[in-house]
């Protein structure tokens, strides 16, 4: 490659961004029930309904673990539960998370999941700069969603999820996580980074959003 061609595509290279979600995948006997989203620093599990993660079983106890994430890591601790917590099929007290692994709370099963997104956030030339955000029109949201980071994420852990990224020619949302894939108009938008126009309409995990381009 050339010197030239290597500076060309340098800055692009630059300008890709990943972005990892951690998640955890509920199961109970082979059948997914729903994916959580690891999104706070503590999250709690047991069978009381006031858990984060509230599993109704007599398997589980009221308050049986609790999940701490921070610094790229989380952890399992078992709160003396009656029937203990298993991570791979071994009894822990206190457990650092791995992509992949299976904990096992009665008879519930939750695998921790590192998803990767890659997008290509870039910076929009100052001469037509522009912010923009998203204005819940129903679902019970009344929160703007400013459109400041590069990536933006929305929509409900459970439900279905989709980031918005920032690139040099605009902004294009992503489905990101859950059964249904968000709307744009009326229109699914499938697999693929669907770009977004001022006045679109985003319908997202019950929610419909308008998107608006403000000038900076």
């Amino acid at each position: 490659m050339s010197e030239h061609a290597r500076a060309l595509t340098q800055p692009a290279m630059q300008q890709r961004q990943t972005a990892t979600v951690r998640k955890l995948v509920l199961s109970t006997q082979g059948r997914v029930l729903r994916e959580i989203r690891i999104e706070r620093p503590q999250l709690t599990i047991g069978r009381r309904p006031y858990n984060d993660i509230a599993l109704d079983h007599l398997t589980v106890s009221g308050e049986h673990a609790v999940l701490h994430s921070g610094d790229g890591s989380t952890v399992i601790h078992d709160l003396r539960s009656r029937n203990g917590t298993l991570v791979n099929g071994e009894p822990v007290m206190q457990r650092m998370l791995a992509d992949g692994d299976d904990i096992d709370i009665g008879v519930y099963r939750l695998r921790y999941v590192l998803a990767r997104v890659t997008v290509e956030p870039e910076v929009l030339p100052p001469a037509v700069a522009q912010t923009a955000l998203l204005r819940p029109l129903s679902g019970g949201s009344q929160a703007l969603i400013a459109l400041e980071r590069p990536i933006t994420s929305v929509g409900s852990s459970g439900a279905s999820v989709a980031v918005v990224a920032r690139r040099r020619n605009g902004y294009f949302i992503t489905h990101l996580e859950g059964l249904s894939y968000p709307l744009v108009n009326g229109e699914s938008i499938g697999l693929v980074a669907h770009p977004l126009a001022d006045g679109d309409l985003i319908e997202l995990a019950g929610t419909i959003y308008q998107f608006h381009l403000t000038p900076r």
